[in-house]
């Protein structure tokens, strides 16, 4: 059941790539209307920038979702009193103390979506 949960979650972070390739060229009169930029841009350029827009999202959203479970959960009351953060780096010293955090996963898949949201910004653009 949680494998389902997580597949269906990163089809959903797909979701709004697949719709907006299908209805882009319904979307592309009204974004000219709104940003100047794209007033005689074809069709590729527009797509490209949404996708490049989009990930820049999905990664900044990921790297504050995973950065701060590793901060809070990961390290110790202690260490972050006396400001020792190389603690946060023993994965020995975490597999023996935490479990993986559930948090930490959901910050790593939007990370890894928002680079794959980039990788076909650029192959959209070409």
């Amino acid at each position: 059941m949680r494998v389902f949960i997580w597949v269906l979650f990163v089809f959903l972070l797909f979701t709004p790539m697949i719709a907006e390739y299908i209805f882009a060229a319904n979307i592309l009169p009204f974004a000219q209307i709104i940003y100047l930029p794209w007033k005689n841009e074809p069709l590729t350029v527009f797509l490209s920038d949404i996708y490049f827009i989009e990930g820049a999202v999905l990664i900044v959203f990921g790297a504050l979702v995973g950065g701060a479970i590793i901060y809070n959960a990961w390290v110790s009351t202690d260490v972050r009193k006396v400001q020792f953060t190389e603690y946060i780096w023993n994965w020995k010293k975490i597999k023996e103390e935490r479990d993986f955090p559930t948090g930490l996963t959901f910050g790593l898949v939007l990370i890894i979506v928002g680079i794959i949201y980039i990788i076909t910004a650029v192959f959209v653009s070409r």
